[in-house]
């Protein structure tokens, strides 16, 4: 079919390799062909074929109107989960009718304080673009009053107060990715009691934790967790009573070690010199993954971030070009095989002088490629 015929809209798939999408751009002789997921690929016209609706070369394109709607249903299961926290632990159910009780129910095993900050993305595909959640969590039987609070520059701000109950998790606040320079670092004030029973004295605390804002555009950081069906970045806060400190390291006590050091390597008789060995070549690890290479992907297209990745991938094989036998993996991850797809159509193409694998199943799973330079 003549390329002539493709314009921006038209449907298409690759002709030398799996997928396609529609056009949503022509600059000269390059088409940038959007798929599924929101990525745009840069394909010669001459390699892409106009198909038909019912074409099962490709997934059915999804219209702006359908995505809209996939994100409020997304957003109303949020809403829910915000309006009616779940229990850390299955309870029995109770009639509707029946009277309020007067006494939290206990678990065994659970009157130590154990408290959690939870983070939650409202879309892990856009990290950096769209809003998080912060979730409270308290896995302990005692209600526990809190004063969750972040430090500026002129002091400390109060960003959301109230009481938690027993083994719950309760939604604090909704923030951006703009908000997150002011939340490096952050402080939950406690207290806490029982309700019409006796129990053991807890103290008051105040403690303070330091947000790695970094973590919360790289995805791989968001992971399994006890209390919630998504993945979660979750930072502890009292575990057994006690605060989860962090390790603070005197600077006079490095300096002075440092000096010691020097001191010591300037006594010490020098080791005679050794032939050098030749070593074989180590593996080369690039991680890929947008999160590892960027910042922040705020304000970039999806087009936009395959491209910086695609750079660095040339920039690796322009840098090891003359390193024959070098084995260099490429961490891409596996995903919907974009980027994967991408970096194979290169080493066939511009690269296909070197050779190339998947990489061991065992440390990368399906998610990277070896390439070995000839």
């Amino acid at each position: 079919m003549s390329t002539n015929n493709i314009k921006i809209g038209s449907r298409v798939r690759f002709l030398n390799s799996q997928g396609g999408g529609v056009v949503c751009r022509i600059s000269g002789k390059i088409a940038w062909v959007e798929g599924e997921d929101g990525f745009e690929i840069p394909t010669p016209l001459q390699e892409c074929v106009m198909v038909g609706e019912n074409d099962t070369f490709i997934p059915a394109y999804k219209s702006p109107m359908d995505k809209r709607r996939e994100e409020e249903a997304k957003k109303g299961q949020q809403e829910k989960r915000r309006q009616e926290p779940a229990s850390l632990a299955p309870e029995k159910h109770k009639p509707a009718d029946a009277q309020p009780r007067l006494l939290h129910t206990e678990l065994a095993g659970h009157d130590s304080l154990e408290v959690y900050l939870a983070y939650l993305p409202m879309n892990e595909q856009r990290l950096g673009t769209e809003p998080y959640e912060c979730y409270l969590i308290n896995d302990s039987n005692y209600c526990i009053h809190y004063h969750y609070l972040s430090l500026l520059p002129t002091g400390w701000k109060l960003r959301a107060s109230g009481m938690i109950e027993p083994n719950t998790k309760l939604f604090i606040e909704e923030f951006t990715a703009a908000d997150l320079q002011d939340m490096e670092r952050v402080c939950l004030q406690l207290m806490a009691h029982k309700e019409r029973k006796t129990f053991l004295l807890k103290p008051a605390l105040s403690v303070e934790l330091k947000l790695d804002t970094i973590k919360f555009v790289k995805l791989h950081c968001f992971k399994e967790n006890d209390f919630f069906e998504d993945n979660a970045l979750v930072y502890p806060v009292l575990e057994h009573d006690r605060p989860v400190t962090e390790a603070v390291i005197d600077p006079q006590t490095i300096e002075a070690a440092m000096k010691s050091k020097e001191l010591i390597d300037r006594t010490a008789p020098a080791p005679a010199r050794k032939a050098p060995v030749s070593k074989k070549p180590e593996i080369v690890e690039i991680d890929l993954h947008a999160g590892e290479l960027l910042e922040t992907t705020a304000g970039m297209k999806n087009g936009d971030i395959l491209q910086y990745q695609l750079d660095k991938f040339h920039e690796v094989m322009a840098e090891y070009a003359q390193s024959k036998g070098q084995k260099i993996v490429f961490i891409h991850g596996k995903g919907e095989g974009v980027l994967r797809q991408a970096i194979e159509k290169e080493l066939r193409t511009r690269y296909k002088q070197h050779r190339f694998q998947d990489a061991s199943f065992r440390e990368y799973g399906f998610g990277a490629t070896m390439v070995i330079i000839h």
